[in-house]
């Protein structure tokens, strides 16, 4: 692992806050039994159910291509080995890597065969096997590939769909120069950011309010797709409005206004979350798109590449001026979209996802997406290899380096994190059980006593938190930084209490989502359930399964067996049922065919129910 961590150089404008080299977080707790049983499972099976992500690659000298599938399974490989101190699987991911260095051409070109945006993954991947290991061949690679761009932009332009796709190069360009210095990259930098799709206008006037189906049908749009070639109108909405392409958009935007400095561009990932989140929000995060923008309907579809791009962008955005804005929305796509898209045993993954979720089953939902797409399978290799790379990744990020040479708690799930301060060796040591728990102890060790910050965020919906620390309890602001600025002594402690207090939150028409701290909660009805002649899971919800919460009734966070759950009360609604194979929207008017009296109810965690209503109306 090494040592260093890179701020922004001059003239990037500088952030508050830096990723720490991967190796340097360590999963523990609930956060390591996830890793390992991915690590067990679902990651070790990935290459052989899709040769292209593994060895026969074209990245690593093999002949298949699979596009964004081989970066991604590296990146899982590269950071699942370093948070597990797994040295096999870390030694097969750098092994992988050098492979990849090893193949390329003497232009400095790699992997030809496979698209820009697959190149731009891969590096995202390299740029984390470079700081797990210092491995001088990697910086070369990446330098050389840069310089390769260069010269093959300026006779050859991006394309507009490659010009949708240039975050990760811009990304790893940026962390090439903040280690190298070398003022050449900035200007390949501005070669892509001038090519590429200009995502901030389309953050800041974003013109899809409404979804795309309300104005053009499936059909007509592929009927018009025939018969004009790329730069016509309707492939630009194809780009344009897709929900994994916008995600990505974020970053670029941000990245984009690190390089050039420009506020409207540093500023175009929160007013594009914004706008985005207004027009297709979905109640577990991201937002609804089934691939293309789809509205706020709960019946519509996330799609689980939607979710996993979501959070990339707001784990880059962590490092970018004033982006750390984006961690709550982070920690609401990770603990319920991107939860919710794995099997309950394991063994597959959902493709598209809906808040609420009444049936699976192999039939047409969802709009360019496959009958297959609400089951938990292993069909979708684009999927499984995105969602192997999210939970690393974001425990990789639930710590950061700060500009004032401390540390900082961007999130509390259970880990442990080593670097040096101050020229001590310090250890930090997260015990928690959150999301579902808002107490959190933090325990330093350091090898001298040592002067640093150690700053810690305060989530938007944690309101009179507080921190005990050397005898004292102080307040804390939520939305803001709590920043303890101190000398600490091996075996110090700091408590953290963040309170939870169950919420609703508006979600579409009168319907209302249930919250407590970054977890959704929905009312999970009886099911009744099958197998598919493939051996799927097929699982129904019971007739009747229509609720109304009651406005007003108390809401009270249980423990159980099973974890956390919110009571409250509730009335049938007989009416509400489905429409083909999906789930009806919630009643638009305060429904009048609500029989018998309230009755109380059990609100699970969203991930948790795989059928589910999560957008609820109320009476």
């Amino acid at each position: 692992m090494m040592t260093r961590t890179f701020f922004s150089r001059a003239p990037l404008a500088p952030g508050r806050f830096a990723p720490l080299p991967a190796g340097a977080v360590t999963a523990q707790g609930a956060s390591r039994e996830r890793l390992l049983a991915l690590r067990a499972g679902l990651l070790s099976r990935c290459a052989s159910l899709f040769p292209e992500a593994g060895e026969q690659s074209d990245f690593f000298g093999g002949t298949l291509t699979g596009g964004l599938r081989a970066p991604n399974l590296l990146e899982a490989m590269l950071l699942t080995g370093a948070q597990l101190g797994d040295e096999e699987l870390r030694r097969q991911a750098l092994s992988l890597a050098l492979r990849v260095t090893d193949a390329q051409r003497e232009d400095g070109s790699f992997a030809p065969a496979e698209t820009f945006a697959a190149r731009g993954r891969m590096l995202r991947a390299l740029t984390w096997a470079y700081t797990m290991s210092g491995e001088k061949r990697l910086l070369t690679f990446m330098l050389r590939y840069m310089k390769h761009l260069q010269e093959s932009l300026a006779e050859r332009p991006l394309s507009p769909e490659d010009a949708m796709h240039i975050a990760d190069t811009l990304e790893c360009g940026v962390f090439l120069y903040n280690v190298t210095g070398q003022k050449a990259i900035l200007s390949v930098l501005m070669l892509l950011i001038r090519q590429g799709a200009d995502y901030t206008t389309l953050m800041h006037a974003f013109p899809y309010r409404t979804p795309i189906s309300r104005t053009l049908s499936a059909e007509a749009l592929l009927a018009a797709l025939e018969q004009e070639d790329e730069t016509g109108y309707h492939h630009h909405l194809m780009r344009t409005a897709n929900g994994a392409n916008l995600a990505e958009g974020l970053r670029a935007c941000a990245l984009s206004g690190v390089i050039t400095g420009s506020g409207k561009q540093l500023s175009a990932a929160e007013a594009g979350l914004a706008r985005i989140g207004k027009a297709h929000g979905s109640v577990a995060g991201a937002f609804t798109a089934d691939p293309l923008l789809a509205g706020t309907s709960p019946s519509r579809g996330v799609s689980s590449l939607t979710a996993c791009e979501m959070a990339a962008s707001l784990e880059t955005l962590l490092a970018c001026p004033g982006g750390e804005h984006g961690a709550d929305e982070l920690e609401t796509v990770m603990y319920n979209a991107v939860d919710a898209a794995f099997a309950p045993d394991g063994r597959g993954v959902q493709a598209v996802q809906q808040a609420n979720q009444t049936l699976l089953s192999r039939e047409l939902r969802f709009p360019f997406m496959p009958d297959s797409a609400n089951l938990f399978t292993c069909e979708d290799g684009d999927a499984l290899c995105a969602l192997l790379a999210a939970w690393p990744r974001f425990y990789q990020h639930q710590w950061m380096l700060t500009r004032d040479d401390g540390l900082c708690a961007m999130g509390y799930a259970p880990c442990t994190v080593r670097y040096r301060l101050g020229g001590a060796s310090v250890r930090i040591a997260v015990e928690s059980r959150y999301p579902t728990d808002g107490s959190v102890r933090i325990t330093v060790s350091t090898s001298a006593p040592v002067a640093f910050p150690l700053s810690l965020r305060i989530p938007q919906w944690s309101k009179g938190a507080t921190a005990a620390v050397g005898g004292e309890i102080l307040p804390a602001k939520e939305g803001e930084m709590l920043t303890l600025n101190r000398e600490w002594n091996d075996g110090d402690e700091v408590l953290l209490t963040l309170p939870m207090q169950p919420a609703r939150i508006p979600c579409y028409h009168q319907a209302v989502c249930v919250a407590r701290g970054p977890l959704r909660f929905g009312y999970a009805p009886e099911t009744r359930g099958g197998t598919s002649e493939e051996g799927y899971a097929l699982l129904a919800a019971a007739e009747q399964f229509g609720l109304a919460l009651v406005s007003g009734a108390a809401m009270e966070a249980e423990e159980t067996e099973d974890g956390v759950v919110i009571v409250t009360r509730a009335v049938a609604l007989p009416g509400w049922g489905m429409r083909g194979p999906s789930c009806d929207q919630p009643p638009l008017a305060l429904p009048r065919d609500a029989q018998g009296e309230a009755f109380p109810v059990r609100l699970v965690p969203y991930a948790r129910a795989v059928i589910r209503l999560s957008a609820l109306p109320v009476v």
